[in-house]
């Protein structure tokens, strides 16, 4: 149900961030694509949807500031939140996210964003040892869309060659 065009403009961008951070095997491939699936079916960064309200003064995403839920709620391929994330990755990337909560839904961005937490989490290790559950639990802090996630990962675990490796980025 994945409209192909945004697969053939967005896989490539984070087929590239995959590689730079050194986490382009197949299980991380796998886990990248279930994740993907799950979080934005329409396989492109997106705004979470709802308000963020829910996320107001939650201290552990760094939501200190009056209105910091909805600006910071979930942005991009894996819905990047909060205020510390933001700040986090805003820092590592040069970019100021925590100023600019949209440039997470630039799909260059939400890629790197993505390989880059993918690491931090320890994401390409748990998907190597096949642990699915802990994939998901470190992607989104527990089992929420567990169904869909394991549904793509066995229809991707059923596909006979492997996944091919990025071409070279010019």
């Amino acid at each position: 149900g994945v409209q192909e065009d945004n697969v053939a403009t967005n896989w490539p961008q984070i087929e590239h961030a995959l590689q730079q951070e050194g986490i382009d095997d197949r299980p991380t491939r796998i886990a990248t694509l279930a994740t993907i699936g799950t979080e934005v079916p329409d396989f492109q960064p997106i705004p979470e949807y709802g308000t963020g309200d829910e996320y107001n003064g939650r201290l552990d995403l760094g939501n200190t500031q009056p209105g910091d839920g909805p600006r910071y709620k979930g942005r991009g391929f894996i819905q990047l939140t909060g205020r510390s994330n933001y700040s986090t990755y805003g820092q590592r990337l040069g970019l100021d996210l925590v100023g600019s909560p949209d440039l997470a839904l630039d799909p260059h961005i939400a890629a790197l964003i993505l390989a880059l937490s993918f690491k931090d989490h320890g994401i390409p290790a748990l998907a190597t040892a096949g642990n699915w559950q802990g994939v998901r639990e470190a992607v989104n802090g527990g089992l929420n869309g567990w169904d869909r996630f394991h549904q793509c990962v066995q229809a991707l675990e059923a596909i006979a060659e492997p996944i091919a490796p990025p071409a070279p980025v010019e």
